[in-house]
C-alpha cells in the first residue's frame, strides 16, 4: 500500500504531481536523494552567491536567494491534496525529494521514461520482461532549496527545475543594440548580432551589468590590452571598435570583461573563463 508523501514530479507545465511509493522503496529513494546531497553541499562546501561570472569547483557550489513556487512548497505542506502521477498522460520536467523542509531536485528527461520499450531485468537468474510503465531515478542530484537558498553546481541545469533568468540572461538583440549605443564603442550591432553566440552574447551581459566602460578610458584600455599581445583599435574619435571577426570581437569583450589577469608573484599573464570578485 503506498504510503509516502515526500516523493514528487515536477510536470514541464510547471504543475506537481505525488508519487506514491510503497514502504519497502521508500527508504531507497529517500536514501538516493538525501545521500546525494552531501556530495553538493556539506560543511566544508564553500557557497558563492550566483552572478553568472563564476565556474564552482569540487568544494564549491553556487546559490541565489530564491522563494520556491508555491505549487512546489504546496507539496510540503498539503501532499494529500496533490494527484498522483500518470506516466502515461504527464511529462516531467524534474523530480524532487522533501525532507524537514528542505527540497531535493533531480533533473529529468525523457531517457529516462521506460514506456514502450522491450526492458529485461535479472531476476532468480532468469531474465523477465517489464510489463508496466517505468522510469529510472538517478544517483545524483542537482540543486537543493534549503532556507531561502537554491543551490547548484550547474546553471544549466538548475535553470530547467526553476527560472533563473532574473539571476543571469544572455543579451538579447535589443540588449546588443543598447550595448552598441556605448558612447566608448564603434560597434555594428547587426553583424553582432548575427553572429553573436551564447558566449559572446553572456560577456556583454556581463559588461553591461557591471558598467566597467562608464569609468574605462579607450586609450587606456588599448594601452593595457597590449601587455596581454592584445590588438584593439580605436576610432578618429578614440572610442573602441568592436571588429567584425568573431574570434577577435569576442577576446576583446573577454578582456573588457576583466578576464585577463597577470599573476602577482610570477607576473606571468592569464586569461580565465571564469572570475569572482574578492
Amino acid at each position: 500500500m503506498p504510503i509516502n508523501c515526500n516523493f514528487f514530479a515536477l510536470l514541464k507545465d510547471d504543475s506537481i504531481k505525488k508519487i506514491e511509493l510503497t514502504q519497502s522503496v521508500t527508504e531507497d529513494i529517500k536514501n538516493i536523494f538525501i545521500n546525494s546531497s552531501y556530495t553538493l553541499l556539506n560543511d566544508d562546501t564553500e557557497q558563492i552567491l550566483f552572478d553568472g561570472n563564476f565556474n564552482v569547483t569540487e568544494n564549491e557550489i553556487l546559490y541565489v536567494e530564491k522563494e520556491l513556487p508555491t505549487t512546489i512548497t504546496e507539496a510540503n505542506s498539503n501532499p494529500i491534496g496533490i494527484e498522483t502521477l500518470n506516466l502515461s498522460d504527464d511529462d516531467i520536467k524534474a523530480l524532487f525529494w522533501i525532507e524537514d523542509n528542505i527540497y531535493y531536485f533531480q533533473n529529468f528527461d525523457k531517457r529516462k521514461l521506460l514506456q514502450n520499450k522491450s526492458v529485461i531485468f535479472w531476476n532468480n537468474n532468469t531474465f523477465n520482461k517489464l510489463n508496466e510503465n517505468a522510469f529510472i531515478v538517478d544517483n545524483s542530484i542537482n540543486a537543493i532549496h534549503k532556507e531561502g537558498k537554491f543551490y547548484f553546481k550547474s546553471y544549466a541545469n538548475a535553470n530547467k527545475i526553476i527560472p533563473l533568468i532574473e539571476f543571469f540572461e544572455a543579451a538579447s538583440d535589443i540588449k546588443i543594440d543598447e550595448f552598441a549605443q556605448n558612447d566608448k564603442l564603434v560597434v555594428d550591432a547587426e553583424w553582432l548580432k548575427e553572429n553573436s553566440n551564447n558566449d559572446i552574447r553572456k560577456h556583454i551581459t556581463f559588461i553591461q551589468k557591471s558598467d566597467i566602460l562608464k569609468k574605462a578610458k579607450p586609450k587606456s584600455i588599448k594601452k593595457t590590452a597590449l601587455k596581454f599581445n592584445l590588438g584593439i583599435d580605436l576610432d578618429l574619435n578614440n572610442k573602441i571598435i568592436l571588429p567584425n571577426d568573431k574570434k577577435k570581437c569576442k577576446e576583446i569583450l573577454y578582456f573588457l570583461n576583466e578576464q585577463y589577469y597577470e599573476g602577482l608573484i610570477s607576473k606571468k599573464k592569464f586569461k580565465t573563463n571564469s572570475k569572482r570578485e574578492i
